[in-house]
């Protein structure tokens, strides 16, 4: 039996449900996929590009420059994407809080790797 069940704890507070990736609280993983974004074009374009020879600089800055940009948009539409369906967002209950776990009712369930 996982050590977690044994110990008695306190019940996470309800969260309100997402509509999309703008939704508040930002996650951690936005801020470091943002970070990386940034950092990748400012390295690709300011310092592995200018150090091609010449011929191939204008080419590796198209091809680059629509592949960060094709990645841009699909980034920020799957981000501002709701992903429920219009049924599931119809529900009364979708606007309330998430409801807790409750494990007597739910043993089976994997929460937090037990």
């Amino acid at each position: 039996m996982p050590e977690n069940l044994l110990k008695k704890t306190k019940s996470i507070p309800p969260k309100l449900s997402r509509v999309n990736g703008w939704s508040l609280p930002l996650h951690s993983f936005q801020f470091v996929a943002w970070t990386a974004y940034v950092y990748m074009s400012i390295v690709s374009f300011g310092l592995f590009i200018p150090l091609l020879p010449y011929f191939w600089k204008n080419i590796t800055y198209i091809v680059i420059g629509i592949l960060f940009v094709f990645h841009f948009v699909v980034h920020i539409t799957a981000v501002t994407i709701d992903p429920a369906d219009p049924n599931v967002r119809n529900k009364e209950s979708y606007g309330k809080p998430v409801p807790v776990l409750d494990r007597s009712k739910h043993k089976h369930v994997i929460q937090n790797q037990f």
